[in-house]
């Protein structure tokens, strides 16, 4: 994109440009969560970089700043998590309930792998909306003010 263009920038590029600034403003505020959650992972070496690990599997690509160096999404709707198909998203979906299930008052079904039932997968989706409700609530008791979302929270 040319910075000419920028006085009136292309939709696909203001898209995805706001999509990249919401999951870059999640992940660092999950991280932030993370860390204040469950402080007692993040102090020894191995059990943080096997916590960043976790998250930065969250998100397709692996995150990190490395994201900024593929080119920006003309789907956000069947990225990671927002995917519109729970095959697609069902991995990071999973990796998402690993990690929130290290934190305190977690829902006991979030506690093990989410699995496809073959038939709507209403049980995956039933996980996914717990894990959104149970991110979303605990965020927003921690921080005092509702948390960044990606778009498909707004959903739940």
């Amino acid at each position: 994109v040319w910075a000419s263009s920028l006085s009136d920038p292309p939709h696909h590029f203001t898209c995805s440009l706001l999509w990249g600034l919401d999951e870059l403003n999640f992940h660092y505020e999950l991280h932030a969560l993370n860390q204040a959650l469950v402080p007692q992972l993040w102090p020894d070496s191995l059990d943080k970089y096997t916590c960043q690990s976790l998250l930065w599997s969250i998100f397709p690509g692996g995150c990190g700043l490395s994201s900024w160096l593929v080119p920006l999404p003309w789907e956000p709707c069947d990225l990671g998590l927002t995917a519109s198909e729970m095959e697609v998203a069902l991995l990071y979906l999973n990796k998402f309930c690993q990690l929130l299930s290290a934190w305190p008052g977690v829902p006991f079904h979030l506690k093990s792998p989410i699995k496809l039932d073959g038939s709507g997968n209403q049980a995956a989706y039933k996980a996914f909306i717990l894990a959104c409700e149970f991110y979303i609530q605990t965020a927003f008791d921690y921080l005092g003010h509702q948390p960044s979302l990606l778009c498909i929270f707004t959903l739940v």
